[in-house]
């Protein structure tokens, strides 16, 4: 599959890449590196996400060239989508991308479906991004460090800084490549974890007031609502890593992130140490992701789907699944 890709790539001249709403550094890094490549190729390209890059992944080469609207399928010989589960992932466009002739889809969730005409699913990878690498070899194409620094970055950003069960050999190999092309890692973390806005912590100061323990402490959580993102000016673009806080109790074996969204919605984020199986609860409320990160939305009021969702992890927490 990867050189029937490569050979896409090389075979068609336009092309439009998109990734998920909320976009993540594997998402960004993603496109980023893929749009780069291609018109390293002389393609044209149109790189989509319906939301805003998050303020500290514009550093990124590229990401000021990511557009929030298409229209016109017709004009798109292949669409790439990346580092989605499923198709309406993307959000409002999936409805125009279903119109373009040829859909890859390339993604490294457990959880992903087959939406495309040609489907390459690598749940072994750190990223998305790392399967892109192993296309540009196939190719094959030079990286320039333009490229590198998204892949560079995509990689950390998934892998938790290299902390998470995904940081395999191959991560790290990859990485040092992507330094070797010219990318300074002592920059591209100042950009990630040193950038914070004087707003944002104020969010995060509120968000850690909500923190919840159950289930002994094996259950943590953290929530932000609309309120606190008008008190302080931001958007939820500005809880991005939020999870990671209740992730790091020492107790804690489930961490829970809740964002109150628009019409209705909570936005949960799941994230687990090794053991349960946190994919597996994100999909028996519609979602997916990873065994130690999933995500999932539910329709109801604020108050509601936070007890509820608690309630449900501790009976999940309690039977053990792995």
């Amino acid at each position: 599959m990867i050189a029937t890709i490569a050979r896409e790539f090389k075979n068609n001249e336009r092309f439009l890449v998109a990734t998920h709403v909320n976009p993540d550094g594997d998402a960004i890094g993603s496109m980023g590196a893929l749009a780069l490549v291609l018109e390293g190729m002389a393609k044209q390209v149109v790189a989509y996400c319906q939301d805003e890059v998050p303020r500290f992944l514009r550093f990124l080469p590229y990401s000021d060239r990511i557009v929030r609207e298409i229209s016109g399928p017709d004009r798109f010989e292949v669409a790439v989508v990346l580092d989605c589960g499923a198709l309406d992932r993307i959000g409002s466009a999936a409805e125009v991308l279903q119109h373009v002739r040829k859909i890859i889809h390339i993604d490294h969730h457990s959880s992903s479906g087959d939406f495309g005409q040609l489907n390459l699913v690598r749940p072994e990878c750190s990223s998305t991004a790392e399967i892109l690498y192993e296309i540009f070899q196939a190719i094959p194409v030079s990286l320039t460090p333009e490229a590198a620094e998204n892949i560079y970055t995509a990689i950390l950003t998934d892998t938790g800084s290299f902390r998470f069960a995904n940081t395999t050999a191959r991560a790290l190999a990859i990485a040092s490549e992507m330094v070797s092309h010219g990318v300074v890692p002592q920059k591209v973390a100042g950009e990630i974890y040193e950038s914070m806005s004087p707003e944002r912590i104020q969010l995060l100061a509120l968000s850690l007031d909500t923190l919840t323990l159950r289930s002994n402490g094996r259950l943590a959580a953290m929530r932000v609502s609309r309120r606190m993102l008008e008190e302080t000016g931001t958007s939820f673009i500005d809880t991005d890593g939020f999870v990671n806080y209740p992730r790091a109790i020492s107790t804690a074996e489930i961490a829970i992130f809740f964002r109150e969204m628009d019409s209705d919605q909570v936005n949960v984020s799941l994230r687990a140490r090794a053991g349960l199986n946190v994919a597996e609860f994100a999909r028996i409320h519609g979602g997916g992701g990873h065994h130690n990160a999933a995500a999932f939305r539910v329709k109801g009021s604020w108050s509601e789907v936070v007890e509820k969702v608690l309630t449900a992890a501790e009976e999940f927490i309690a039977g053990g699944l792995q």
